[in-house]
């Protein structure tokens, strides 16, 4: 059982605001973000670059933590060919992109071009904090998610997704997550399981995954 907590969280005011704006999309990268689950994940193993994650939790380096947690977990999904997150760092860098949550369609073309991608990740972390509960604090964790064609500027999927460490609770505490990491790598895998799927299907081809590899 969950009680209030004595100190609010600024990242758990932005979920609802944000899971609300993602019920009421657009289609645009530029635009409001779509609604919370939607669209479907490319399975011809396309080339993908995961943008920096952009830090709505007001937690300093949880922007960080976020971005290596979800690569790790694109990269294990095998559903893409992923690039590297410093030649992504560096190029947004040299293009003199700062915001990495909602680029304009002329950076999106920029990014298409100079990484070579198709498909660019944009995410946001939405909540990374604790919840206070009868016997102590557990971790939570937020985040949302686009996939965008760059040649577009079209999210083609999207998702977002809260976790607390008693979700899996059942009795007397079994089952809940006090890690803050694993709830993290769990809220990837989570939302990224579309991915897995993808990946799955590409390899269930096997001329096209003989070809690619």
């Amino acid at each position: 059982m969950r009680v209030p907590s004595r100190s609010p969280n600024p990242g758990r005011a932005l979920i609802a605001a944000t899971a609300a704006a993602m019920f009421l999309a657009a289609g645009c990268a530029g635009s409001s973000p779509p609604r919370s689950h939607g669209g479907a994940v490319p399975t011809d193993h396309p080339r993908v670059a995961l943008l920096p994650f952009e830090n709505l939790s007001g937690r300093e380096e949880q922007g960080r933590f976020f971005t290596q947690t979800f690569l790790a977990v694109l990269v294990e999904s095998d559903a893409a060919e992923v690039v590297d997150l410093g030649h992504v760092e560096a190029t947004l860098e040299a293009l003199h992109i700062r915001n990495t949550a909602s680029p304009s369609r002329e950076q999106l073309a920029a990014l298409g071009e100079s990484l070579r991608v198709r498909y660019v990740l944009l995410g946001s972390v939405l909540e990374a904090g604790t919840v206070r509960t009868y016997d102590g604090d557990i971790p939570s964790a937020g985040a949302s998610l686009r996939l965008v064609d760059v040649t577009t500027a079209r999210v083609v999927w999207a998702r977002a997704h809260v976790v607390t460490g008693d979700d899996k609770e059942t009795i007397f505490g079994w089952g809940r997550e006090r890690s803050a990491e694993r709830l993290l790598t769990k809220l990837a895998d989570d939302m990224l399981r579309p991915f897995r799927d993808a990946g799955a299907a590409w390899r269930s081809r096997p001329a096209a995954g003989a070809g690619a590899r």
